[in-house]
């Protein structure tokens, strides 16, 4: 896996880099004036919020199985993110009968305020989806528990700042926020904003299905899922420069009977240069 990043320049922020298909290129959109990061008046300060996904679709039976993060990657100057590893049911269960038609999306994001090392402003993993309850009457995509946060759930479901729709392209969106309770002396909120676009390529796995002499009547759709920014409104305004990559699809080979599950997986950095609120 390859990607770019920018670093910070005695100028200020380089020009955004995008490592994407093309059709994922004209949808990621920096907000006002990123270009210009370097040239406001007064004193900056940064903070970057790194984010790294990974969007499950159905296979071709139409059933969820588990899947794994790819390992952790390493964002120069930017804490590590850690593996979240999405299993819905249990640890040592490799498919899930349901849900049908749903997505699911393993996050770690992290946020650092300027100066510091050890700690970070924000940490946290979450899991969006929509939720289900198991035959025992759990629900088996409970979120984790965040310390020294406090997750608002909207319309049911949890995520940080993006939404996500269906795979069958009804039904409600995921979003959320997240607020910073025990963040300084006021309460923060971080609201990225993200908007997860599917596109479906249903040829694909047509192909896959027939090559590996599966009922073609019974497959599902391969969902390729683009990241798009609508708004920033992050810990500190300002211009921001966004830089994102997408790597996939990777076949994850669950178990030796099981067809592979297809997956997009990459990482999404915004870096934000301003003032912060109030000053």
């Amino acid at each position: 896996m390859i990607f770019t990043s920018k670093r910070r320049s005695p100028s200020g922020l380089a020009q955004p880099t995008l490592l994407a298909p093309p059709f994922c290129e004209d949808d990621i959109t920096p907000t006002d004036s990123a270009a210009g990061a370097g040239d406001e008046a007064g004193e900056l300060i940064a903070a970057s919020v790194t984010a790294r996904w990974l969007v499950l679709t159905t296979d071709i039976n139409r059933r969820f199985a588990r899947a794994l993060l790819p390992e952790p990657l390493i964002v120069p100057e930017r804490p590590r993110i850690a593996v979240w590893i999405v299993d819905p049911l249990s640890t040592d269960s490799n498919d899930v009968e349901d849900p049908f038609g749903r997505l699911f999306a393993g996050l770690s994001c992290s946020c650092l305020h300027p100066g510091s090392r050890e700690g970070s402003a924000y940490t946290s993993d979450i899991l969006a989806g929509t939720p289900i309850e198991d035959q025992a009457g759990q629900d088996i995509f409970r979120l984790p528990s965040i310390p020294q946060a406090q997750l608002e759930l909207v319309n049911g479901v949890g995520g940080m700042g993006f939404a996500i729709a269906p795979a069958d392209g009804g039904g409600r969106g995921i979003v959320g926020t997240v607020d910073l309770a025990d963040c300084g002396s006021q309460r923060t909120q971080l609201t990225p904003d993200w908007l997860a676009h599917q596109s479906w390529n249903e040829q694909l796995i047509l192909r896959n299905a027939a090559a590996s002499g599966a009922d073609t009547a019974d497959t599902g759709e391969l969902v390729h899922t683009r990241w798009k920014v609508t708004r920033l409104s992050p810990i500190v305004s300002g211009s921001a420069v966004i830089e994102c990559a997408e790597f996939g699809p990777h076949a994850y080979e669950m178990t030796p009977s099981a067809r592979p599950l297809d997956a997009r997986y990459g990482f999404a950095r915004v870096a934000i240069v301003g003032g912060e609120p109030g000053r």
